[in-house]
C-alpha cells in the first residue's frame, strides 16, 4: 500500500470530522463540546468498521478454492487494512473536530 493512501484518508477524516463537528454545533447546541467532538469523530470509523466486517463476511461466505490458505489471507489483510483506517478515521476525525471547535482570543 502507498503512504498516499494513508494520508488521502487521514485528509478525508479531518475535513469530515470538522464538517461533522461544525454541523452539529448548529444542530445539537445544548451538547457539550466534547460531545459534539466525540460523536463527529465516531462517525467515520462507524461506517469503516461495518465495511470492514461486510469485507470479512463476504470473504468467509465465498467457496472454498481448495488449493491454499488464500481465504486466510484475503480475511487477514481486509482485517488489517480496515481496523488500520478505522484508526486513522478516528484519529484524524479528532483532528478535525477539535480545530473546528477551537476559537482564537483576540
Amino acid at each position: 500500500m502507498n503512504w498516499t493512501m494513508a494520508l488521502i484518508g487521514l485528509s478525508l477524516a479531518v475535513l469530515m470530522g470538522a464538517g461533522l463537528a461544525a454541523l452539529l454545533a448548529q444542530l445539537r447546541p445544548e451538547w457539550s463540546a466534547r460531545r459534539r467532538g466525540l460523536v463527529a469523530a465516531s462517525v467515520l470509523p462507524a461506517v469503516t468498521l461495518a465495511a470492514t466486517f461486510l469485507g470479512l463476511a463476504w470473504i468467509w461466505t465465498l467457496d472454498d478454492p481448495g488449493g491454499g490458505d488464500m481465504r486466510d489471507l484475503a480475511a487477514g489483510l481486509i482485517a488489517t487494512v480496515g481496523l488500520g483506517f478505522t484508526l486513522l478515521a478516528f484519529l484524524g476525525g479528532m483532528i478535525g473536530a477539535l480545530l473546528s471547535q477551537h476559537r482564537r482570543r483576540p
